[in-house]
């Protein structure tokens, strides 16, 4: 998703300067994230360490 149409003008500046660094950040954190998932399991959304509801 790109936020340049969305947002203000002196952001789409910076994307079109510098790239969608924030864009950039969030695939790479999700691709970490599918990686781990691989090698670690991981309890659902919502639980903590053995499968415990978090308080």
């Amino acid at each position: 998703m790109n936020y340049a149409d969305t947002t203000a003008p002196i952001y789409s500046e910076l994307i079109r300067e510098q790239g969608d660094v924030p864009g950039d950040v969030r695939r790479t954190a999700e691709e970490v994230l599918r990686d781990l998932s691989r090698v670690i399991q991981m309890p659902p959304a919502g639980l903590g360490p053995a499968g415990a509801p978090m308080q």
